[in-house]
């Protein structure tokens, strides 16, 4: 079975998409260059795209059978974040 880089379905697009802009956003934010362009965005409204990304995956892969590379990275990468979200909740610093 061979499998495809970017999704054929719309869900699955929104998942990728979602997912590559919080990774991007989140990497410029993180990096020398986060100093010298000044995102917009707070970190949440970021992680909330992420999370957006994680639920857009796992209805393209639960309802319409996708398997995309781009739209299976979306669902690690919203876990990651819904369990760094907890882990801040549960033993704030």
């Amino acid at each position: 079975m061979k499998m495809q880089f970017w999704s054929k379905t719309k869900a699955g697009q929104w998942a990728a998409g979602l997912t590559l802009a919080f990774i991007v956003l989140m990497a410029i934010k993180m990096t020398a260059l986060g100093a010298t362009i000044r995102l917009p965005l707070p970190t949440p409204a970021l992680a909330v795209l992420g999370v957006i990304g994680f639920i857009m995956g796992l209805i393209a892969v639960i309802k319409h059978k996708d398997r995309a590379l781009l739209t299976l990275l979306s669902i690690p990468v919203g876990l990651v974040i819904i369990l760094w979200t907890l882990a801040e909740i549960a033993f704030p610093h």
